[in-house]
């Protein structure tokens, strides 16, 4: 893994600690990429039921299937759309996603919420991530053009519109993930805690 993948990455190394993850996570990665999450937490956790890496690129999937550095190279890997996630209700107790809501309007960031809630167990959690706005409008406008490459209409949002849209999308348990931002470039990071926990769950990311 290369540095700046680590560093970009370092407080999501830190789940299975500060969520108390173990062997029987049930880890569904969503937008997982070449798989770079995915690997890292079953790496720690040596989960008992491989974890499972969704991508709507063909191409990213092959890259994570075909990468030696997964001890299980191309097992769980489904190519699908994140609004319509392709697995039975409750199937998961972790779900990760990344990335992905950028590209999303409004109605479709809902929908992926909602499928997420509807593949969370009882208990189960979800940490959902994303590049978010500076309040800076000269940054901001940098950070557009950095981000926007490959993607037709960016849409960075703020912690408090990852809350309302899960609010919206129906999930009893909505807080603050606090990963930090990235230093260079100079871009925040908003990210969501949410999900079905058990009654009293204290959890911190």
């Amino acid at each position: 893994m290369g540095q700046g993948q680590w560093l970009a990455n370092a407080p999501l190394y830190r789940l299975p600690e500060n969520l108390k993850l173990d062997a029987s996570t049930r880890l569904l990665d969503i937008g997982c990429g070449r798989g770079t999450i995915l690997r890292a937490l079953d790496d720690q956790l040596g989960c008992d039921v491989a974890p499972v890496g969704l991508d709507f690129s063909r191409a990213a999937l092959r890259l994570a299937a075909a990468d030696e550095r997964n001890p299980r190279r191309g097992a769980g890997l489904v190519e699908a759309t994140a609004t319509s996630l392709p697995f039975r209700d409750g199937a998961f107790n972790l779900v990760t996603c990344g990335y992905v809501l950028k590209h999303l309007d409004d109605d479709d960031a809902r929908a992926l919420l909602i499928e997420v809630l509807r593949v969370l167990e009882p208990g189960g959690l979800a940490v959902v991530w994303e590049f978010g706005p500076s309040g800076n409008p000269r940054l901001d406008a940098w950070n557009y053009r950095v981000l926007a490459t490959g993607t037709s209409r960016l849409r960075l949002r703020s912690d408090a519109t990852l809350r309302r849209l899960a609010t919206e999308a129906g999930f009893p348990y909505v807080r603050d993930a606090s990963l930090r931002p990235f230093l260079l470039p100079p871009i925040p990071r908003a990210s969501i805690l949410i999900g079905r926990p058990p009654e009293g769950f204290e959890g911190n990311v």
